[in-house]
């Protein structure tokens, strides 16, 4: 891939301070008494357990499907986004939401909230990949633009072919493992620094439901 094609792919300064000024947003939201809703994320859950089920039926039919769907939505409100912006203040949410989350936990739990907040690792790839969607919504407005100005659909075309494709599966491979350990490893890591220490194996053979 040439240095312009890898240029195009890697979010660039401006993208990358609007992150940072949204995540010090987020800090200074819940430090001022207005945090957005964290779901499970800073321990607010309740966890009801029950006998294993069976292989099938927890880890494909209920955990897997789980997974699948936050997933579907989250890579739709991303791919809605860059697309036509309709969907910018859910992905931006996500940059303001980690910012928050951090002055929460450490608040919260002090110490252990930094080892919270490090092990929510969803969390971080859906940061990585909203920074991602920026650079590829940056790249499809830029060619529209430059196509507009030049009369021709060729700086469009070279940009899906060069830098939006790849982009597209780079953000789809990440919000797919967001989606993935979120239901698989950061509602156990919660759990058991807020709630009691279990093994993961019994969490995830024997939770049935999880309630915000």
């Amino acid at each position: 891939m040439s240095r312009e094609g890898l240029e195009g792919i890697i979010p660039g300064p401006a993208i990358l301070m609007v992150a940072m000024l949204l995540y010090i947003s987020g800090f200074f939201l819940d430090a001022s008494g207005m945090p957005p809703p964290y779901g499970f994320l800073n321990g607010n859950m309740v966890v009801h357990f029950s006998s294993f089920p069976g292989f099938r039926e927890q880890f494909i039919d209920y955990l897997g499907a789980t997974a699948f769907w936050i997933f579907i939505s989250n890579i739709t409100q991303v791919l809605v986004f860059i697309f036509t912006l309709a969907t910018t203040i859910q992905v931006l949410k996500v940059i303001v939401l980690s910012g928050a989350l951090l002055h929460n936990l450490v608040y919260m739990w002090g110490f252990r909230g930094f080892l919270i907040y490090g092990g929510t690792v969803h969390l971080h790839l859906e940061v990585m990949g909203c920074l991602f969607s920026l650079q590829a919504a940056r790249v499809f407005i830029g060619s529209i633009l430059e196509s507009i100005s030049r009369g021709s659909a060729e700086p469009l075309i070279g940009a899906i072919k060069e830098r939006l494709l790849f982009l597209i599966a780079l953000i789809t491979i990440i919000f797919a493992m967001a989606a993935i350990i979120e239901v698989f490893w950061s509602t156990w890591w919660v759990y058991i620094f807020t709630e009691r220490q279990v093994s993961w194996t019994y969490f995830h053979s024997h939770v049935a439901s999880v309630e915000l």
